[in-house]
């Protein structure tokens, strides 16, 4: 046999789960729509880190074929210039050559 106290404890009880669960399924409602807003903000900011990224690296690979460029235009510089040098330097050994040879054959005549 039940008691007052504890049939009065069942149906707090009950009241308890049944006001829970409407005020769980009136937040739940009431949220819902931001959490879809949470969702597309989330979105379009993961868009805009993307983009963002995708310009960086743009811009870095830019940077880099500029560098290179330039130091390839610098490498073709200093091999020509080498290249002068070394013409400038075969032709004077060239010319040494000669007049040694030239002086040679005078003392020899």
């Amino acid at each position: 046999m039940m008691t007052r106290t504890e049939h009065g404890g069942t149906n707090g009880f009950l009241i308890g789960l049944v006001t829970g669960g409407a005020i769980g399924a009136a937040l739940a409602i009431a949220f819902a729509p931001r959490a879809n807003e949470l969702r597309q903000r989330a979105a379009a900011a993961a868009a805009d880190l993307t983009d963002a990224a995708a310009r960086g690296y743009q811009q870095a690979a830019e940077r880099i074929v500029g560098v290179a460029d330039g130091l390839t235009a610098k490498g073709h510089a200093v091999r020509d210039d080498v290249a002068d040098a070394v013409g400038r330097g075969a032709r004077e050994v060239e010319h040494f050559a000669m007049a040694s040879k030239t002086a040679s054959a005078a003392r020899r005549s």
